[in-house]
């Protein structure tokens, strides 16, 4: 599949959410033309800025779809886009005004899961944390906090996690290996003469 891609620093998964300020004329463009074709456009995920401001482009990615269009108040057009599929990107190419295209083969979601009685812990926290930022709540109108790779794919958007290791994690087939990993960041470790 070719999709139009914008970089962000920045990692989307399946279901989650991110309003977007347009203002860049191509992608204007790619906005346009996402409004008119099924297939949306990629969010590329670019690697931290070196000193010169570069950033090398991850090969996982995220098709998304475009949920809401709105005037930001200085006049700009902003976005809300949801994605609905990791990718990972075969080739790249760029078009005349600048904005890259990409061959993309698209990766199986992964299964929704219940959580397990340990694993709540993830769920309870999200929560919390979805209540002390109510942009994050607002844009999850539906939360599953029951179901495992929801709350796993919401943990990674939003822990300060290195850009290698989220890659890694979303490679993964199913959302398992990223729990065991949450879980072990979150679950505080018993303090010494504490009993388990």
């Amino acid at each position: 599949m070719r999709l139009a891609l914008l970089p962000l620093t920045l990692h989307l998964l399946p279901e989650g959410r991110v309003p977007l300020r347009i203002f860049e004329p191509k992608y204007v463009r790619m906005v346009a033309e996402a409004g008119r074709d099924e297939r949306g456009f990629g969010i590329g995920m670019l690697e931290e800025p070196d000193d010169r401001g570069k950033g090398d482009l991850y090969m996982l990615g995220a098709r998304v779809k475009i949920v809401d269009f709105y005037t930001l108040d200085d006049g700009l057009l902003g976005i809300t886009v949801e994605a609905t599929e990791r990718f990972r990107i075969r080739a790249l190419e760029r078009e005349a005004d600048g904005l890259l295209q990409a061959e993309v083969e698209l990766l199986d979601n992964w299964r929704s899961c219940s959580l397990s009685p340990v694993q709540q812990i993830l769920s309870d926290k999200l929560q919390e944390v979805f209540s002390e930022y109510p942009e994050l709540a607002d844009l999850h109108p539906r939360p599953r906090w029951q179901d495992a790779a929801w709350v796993t794919q919401r943990w990674l958007e939003v822990l300060p996690i290195k850009n290698d290791y989220t890659q890694l994690l979303m490679s993964e087939p199913s959302c398992h290996r990223a729990l065991t990993f949450l879980l072990s960041m979150i679950t505080p470790e018993p303090r010494p003469g504490q009993r388990h």
